[in-house]
Formats: C-alpha cells, sequence, structure tokens
C-alpha cells in the first residue's frame, strides 16, 4: 500500500469525504436519519461500499460513519429510490 495516499484516493473523487462542505454534511445526516436500519443498510450496498466484517456483526453506526464515502450523485439517486419504494407501500 502506498503510504503517501489520503483517505479520500481510495474512493471516488465525488465522494461527500473530503469534498462536501460542513452544510452538506448536515444535510446528509438529515437524510441518513430518516431511514430505517434496513433501508439504510439498502442504500450503503447500493453506492457499492462493502465491509470486511459480516454484515451480521454490524450496527447503525457502522453503516453511518461509512455511507460518506458514497458518490454524491450515486448516492442521490438511490436514495431517491428507496424513498420512492417506501412510498409506494
Amino acid at each position: 500500500m502506498n503510504m503517501d495516499k489520503s483517505h479520500s484516493d481510495f474512493h471516488s473523487s465525488n465522494a461527500f469525504c473530503g469534498n462536501a462542505g460542513p452544510e452538506e454534511m448536515r444535510h446528509l445526516q438529515e437524510l441518513v436519519d430518516k431511514l430505517s436500519n434496513k433501508e439504510l443498510k439498502q442504500l450503503v450496498a447500493a453506492v457499492g461500499i462493502k465491509f470486511l466484517a459480516g454484515r451480521n456483526s454490524l450496527d447503525r453506526d457502522n453503516y453511518e460513519r461509512v455511507i460518506d464515502e458514497a458518490d454524491r450523485e450515486v448516492f442521490y439517486r438511490e436514495y431517491r429510490s428507496i424513498i420512492a419504494l417506501r412510498n409506494k407501500r
């Protein structure tokens, strides 16, 4: 592993992490807070974030801590899809 790389070198250049300002990060958290645990897990998977640990050993906090690594366009698209599915029920 190249030690000269920063954390943001390992995810999309359009990720929230390293690119979003404080207002957008607050907005991200507000959106995440509106999701059920199941919806948040679906969203994390849909944006392409994978965990090394088994999914059964993870709690909501684990998912909330990594969602900022999502590509912003992908996040908003997938978030809208999850909310649309919720509204159809």
